[in-house]
């Protein structure tokens, strides 16, 4: 009868780790053109939230985006270049990137302007500062399918 006991104790144990890791994170990259470069920068300048399909099925990977924007800031264009799994995370994030909104901060005209940005959505870890320094990580791996 102690097999019921041990399991009972190795399940209460994986409860506890996997509720002690339950942090989402999103990095965000600007690959092209860099910040400092970018005529349209997010009016927002918070990391954008992790996406509810993702959270609730646990997957985590990266997924490197071209965005399109008018000469109003407005995005016209949302796709996907590559990503880690592939192809699962393009549409939640698609979802989340068409949802922000651009400001011209530069100090240029309003110009139509194209970005490669890259999200890598990271959970894990038992503080918000251990989720984000192992989703800096994370960011550094290369992010193609």
């Amino acid at each position: 009868m102690k097999l019921p006991i041990f399991f009972g104790a190795v399940l209460a144990t994986a409860v506890f780790q996997a509720s002690a890791m339950n942090y989402g994170v999103v990095h965000l990259t600007n690959i092209e053109p860099t910040a400092a470069d970018a005529i349209w920068s997010r009016e927002k300048q918070v990391p954008p939230r992790y996406p509810l399909e993702l959270a609730q099925q646990g997957i985590i990977g990266c997924g490197v985006f071209k965005i399109t924007l008018d000469e109003n800031g407005t995005a016209t264009d949302v796709s996907l270049v590559s990503s880690v799994p592939e192809k699962v995370i393009a549409r939640p994030a698609s979802k989340v990137i068409k949802k922000w909104k651009w400001v011209n901060n530069s100090g240029q005209a309003n110009a139509p302007e194209q970005k490669l940005i890259r999200l890598d959505f990271c959970m894990g870890g038992s503080t918000q500062e251990e989720a984000d320094a192992r989703c800096k990580v994370q960011a550094t791996a290369a992010c193609q399918g």
